[in-house]
């Protein structure tokens, strides 16, 4: 018998005794050993999925999707499966609210989208100056939006009855749009999925619907798991990935197939931070993967971002080496929601105009910073300089200067009025009310020589003013959990890696002006703000920042919006305090940084 077999298995089994010993946990029910040797495999085996550069090189160079969730569980829910009160295999934990499962498992029997158009939403897509499109052909709660094999669950059991996957391959060929088909490998409607027969029912029945997919609507390009916290053998995930290579030619493939691959943090082809934007200098390429709303699902009363937020995380995406995968979720009806089609396509006449400044480039060689980042091409090397300026700020940055002639320097959009070189530095100037006027500021420098293989340079390591140095004051606040102090009480709370926290500082419900202030211990001579909103809940439409200099408050900068990681560029003068006042919101806002830099 194979060694490496027993091995693992008596591996497995202590894992399991270790978790009776402790405390058993739910997603412990779902984990169990492969079927036979051959699930398991070596890190050479696995280096064979790997796809190649040049397969990789088309989405490398796209920087911008669209995902879509979508379902009947949005007649009663606007959370797509999690809103399910069911079992949920391969979570980590139980369901304790939500649809009835009975009433949920037969919505389908009402889902009717009669005015879905799958060239609509395809030239949709393309106006918005996304390259490919990632669309839900099933999802943890097991419904199939395509003619599936060996279930009833399906869109052709529906009142609207047609094969919505066929329609949008047939579109998203006609229109030149790239195609990815995201499949939840667990199916918490399926009897056998995890369970007792899984590998005698449920794997055999899963793979069909995976060879449909991936064989019977022309090229697909790319495929979105969702394994949630269970092991790549369990779907037998290698065998299953290395027919679907043949089947699709330079098949990409995203790193949720599974855990414990013998390379485990090189699962798939690209990594995907989720409501985040992701590390600043990954090892990696990575695509981040942002609601439009508040849920993934429609949610017809959600928070929707402005264009010019969601314009901000895709520059400092694409200039920190990711894509931004958007979400949308359609209606009843099978049309993108009027509102967030409004602010998307203000994300399309950018891409329009500047887009190329994104599109086919790399990361540039100046790791982001407070002031923006960078995005190259060859020779050339364009700046997207995302901070603001307070009104007694000067609009000049400085960046380390390269051992590379400069050959031409120009400003993309306008406010950009001369570069000068020191010794050290390049140093930037800006016509500051041109410059606020722009969610982006591009500068475009051309060099003599390629810019490819030069190592990355630090423009940004500045750890933010400690909470030891600072009391924080809320005009109100929601509850302990929401408390001022809530936000400082976590490390990675800082650009430099990226924000993703599930803590926020909230002010009550019935407070009409929520301030948040920090009252320094001794003056500080602040240099740069940080703010950053609930990435599923950007609702600030305007707020003013001020500052305490002699036991008084003035305002130095009024924004229109925050949305995530927006900086704000101060005067460097030592002030006593500084204090964000929240003016226009749609509901109650979630700050989830607001953090000051000497």
């Amino acid at each position: 018998m194979n060694y490496r077999f027993l091995f693992f298995l008596g591996l497995f089994v202590s894992q399991i005794t270790y978790c009776q010993n402790k405390k058993t946990q739910y997603k412990d029910q779902w984990q169990f050993p492969p079927k036979d040797s051959s699930m398991i495999i070596t890190a050479d085996q696995q280096k064979e999925l790997f796809t190649s550069e040049d397969d990789m090189q088309w989405y490398k160079d796209a920087k911008f999707g669209i995902f879509v969730h979508w379902g009947p569980a949005l007649l009663k829910t606007n959370v797509l499966s999690w809103g399910r009160n069911g079992e949920r295999p391969a979570a980590n934990k139980p369901a304790n609210k939500g649809v009835d499962s009975e009433v949920y498992d037969n919505l389908y029997k009402q889902f009717n989208p009669t005015k879905f158009d799958a060239d609509k939403w395809m030239k949709q897509v393309k106006s918005w100056g996304a390259k490919y499109i990632v669309f839900t052909a099933k999802h943890h709660d097991g419904f199939c939006f395509f003619d599936a094999e060996g279930t009833d669950y399906d869109i052709m059991n529906t009142p609207y009855g047609k094969d919505i996957c066929k329609l949008l391959s047939d579109a998203a060929h006609k229109h030149g749009v790239k195609l990815f088909w995201y499949y939840s490998q667990p199916d918490w409607t399926h009897p056998d999925c995890l369970r007792e027969n899984h590998y005698e029912s449920y794997l055999p029945y899963m793979k069909t619907q995976v060879k449909q997919l991936f064989t019977e609507y022309g090229k697909i390009d790319g495929v979105f798991w969702d394994g949630l916290a269970s092991k790549y053998w369990q779907w037998d995930s290698y065998h299953l990935l290395k027919d679907m290579k043949e089947w699709q030619p330079g098949l990409i493939s995203n790193p949720r197939s599974g855990s414990s691959w013998p390379i485990n943090d090189k699962r798939g082809d690209f990594d995907t931070p989720e409501q985040s934007l992701g590390p600043v200098n990954h090892n990696r390429y990575w695509e981040a993967c942002l609601t439009m709303t508040d849920k993934w699902l429609y949610s017809p009363k959600g928070p929707i971002k402005s264009g010019e937020t969601v314009l901000g995380m895709l520059i400092q995406v694409a200039c920190n080496g990711g894509n931004l995968l958007l979400n949308l979720g359609p209606n009843g009806k099978g049309e993108f929601v009027d509102k967030e089609v409004e602010e998307v396509d203000k994300v399309g006449v950018y891409m329009k105009k500047y887009g190329y400044t994104l599109y086919n480039t790399t990361r540039g060689v100046y790791i982001g910073g407070d002031w923006g980042g960078s995005t190259q091409k060859e020779n050339i090397l364009y700046l997207h300089i995302l901070e603001k300026y307070s009104d007694n700020a000067k609009a000049v940055i400085k960046l380390p200067k390269l051992k590379n002639q400069v050959v031409e320097v120009k400003g993309i959009t306008d406010g950009f009025t001369k570069m000068e070189e020191e010794t050290d530095h390049y140093v930037f100037y800006f016509n500051k009310v041109k410059f606020n006027q722009n969610v982006d500021n591009i500068v475009q420098v051309t060099f003599k020589n390629s810019l490819e293989g030069h190592e990355r340079i630090e423009t940004w390591n500045t750890m933010p003013v400690s909470l030891n140095e600072f009391s924080v004051k809320a005009s109100s606040e929601r509850n302990t959990k929401n408390s001022g102090k809530a936000i400082y009480s976590n490390k990675k709370n800082t650009f430099s890696e990226g924000i993703r926290l599930k803590a926020w500082w909230e002010a009550d419900k019935e407070d009409n002006k929520p301030s948040l202030s920090l009252e320094f211990k001794s003056p500080k001579a602040l240099k740069t703000i940080l703010i950053s909103e609930n990435m599923r809940a950007h609702v600030t439409h305007k707020f003013n920042i001020q500052v305490k200099e002699n036991g008084n408050w003035k305002t130095v900068y009024t924004g229109q919006y925050i949305g995530e990681g927006l900086r704000i560029k101060l005067a460097g003068k030592k002030v006593e305090g500084i204090r964000l006042d929240l003016i226009e919101f749609d509901s109650t806002p979630q700050i989830t940084a607001f953090n000051v830099y000497e």
